[in-house]
């Protein structure tokens, strides 16, 4: 099993001439992790993208909206 990493549209994986790119190291660390976690069976690729996207739009429509988005500090 391996996740899908060759979606396109707002929930693909960053990419730059079709390498993933992130931000900063841990960014590529942490993405890996999950990744290792979803091959292993800890969850499925769509419930992951669940948690994560509830996770942004609780921070976009709450008190701390104006705030930098940090979404490891939920």
């Amino acid at each position: 099993m391996s996740a899908p990493l060759d979606i396109e549209g707002p929930t693909a994986p960053p990419r730059a001439n079709g390498e993933l790119v992130f931000s900063e190291p841990w960014e590529s660390r942490a993405f890996g992790m999950a990744v290792s976690l979803y091959e292993a069976g800890g969850f499925t690729w769509p419930e992951f993208r669940t948690a994560l996207v509830t996770r942004i739009r609780a921070w976009e429509t709450g008190p701390t909206r104006d705030e930098p988005w940090h979404y490891y500090r939920l």
